[in-house]
This record gives structure tokens, C-alpha cells and sequence, in this order.
């Protein structure tokens, strides 16, 4: 079996499609993760302000410290919950940028093999 030239056109149309569905699926997980930082920055921001106003008021040494001790427990775990949905985010929007490469690969792959098996 030989490859005729529609063969490697269908082929290469195959491929634009893909980079284009690539290039879709990698701009819309941007602008997800651009807008989800723009909120956790404004978000952090408000409590950097409530922090503040927390720390100004307080009235003794032991007192601080209590404040200081329970805004970095919730710092911490705001810190770990963020991660885990910035991991997750990432993960999916991963998922979504390779699929269109992993089915033309799929397809493809089969086809080349048995070209090559015909033509040895």
C-alpha cells in the first residue's frame, strides 16, 4: 500500500484541526487560571486588610500572639486548599489540551503502522 498525496493532505488537515483545538483548549485554561488569580489575589488582599484591623486592635502582648497564631492556622490552610485547586485546575486543563494530540495519535498511529507493514 502506497500513500497517495490525499492520504497526507487528509493527514495534514488532521493535524491543523488538532493544533487549532490545542490552541483553544490552551487559551480558555489561561484565561480559567488568569481569572481564578485575579479572585485568590483580591480575596487576599481583603484579608490582608481584616488581618490588619485584627493586629491594630489588639491589647496585650499574649493577645497578639493568639491573633498572629490563628491567622497563620488559616493562612496555612488557605494555602493548602488554593494548591490543591490550582493542582487540579492545571490537571484539567492539561487533560483538555493534550486530548485533540492523543486522538489524532490514536487514528494515526494504526494507519502509519499499516502502511509501513505493507510497504516492507
Amino acid at each position: 500500500m502506497t500513500v497517495s498525496f490525499t492520504d497526507i493532505a487528509a493527514f495534514s488537515q488532521e493535524s491543523i484541526d488538532s493544533l487549532v483545538r490545542v490552541n483553544t483548549a490552551a487559551a480558555k485554561g489561561f484565561e480559567t487560571l488568569s481569572k481564578y488569580f485575579i479572585e485568590l489575589t483580591s480575596k487576599s488582599i481583603e484579608e490582608a486588610v481584616t488581618n490588619g484591623k485584627k493586629i491594630a486592635a489588639v491589647k496585650s502582648p499574649t493577645e497578639l500572639l493568639q491573633v498572629q497564631t490563628k491567622i497563620f492556622q488559616d493562612s496555612f490552610e488557605t494555602l493548602v486548599d488554593e494548591t490543591k485547586k490550582v493542582s487540579e485546575m492545571t490537571t484539567s486543563i492539561f487533560k483538555d489540551v493534550s486530548a485533540p494530540i492523543a486522538a489524532q495519535l490514536k487514528t494515526a498511529a494504526p494507519k502509519a503502522a499499516a502502511a509501513m507493514k505493507k510497504a516492507a
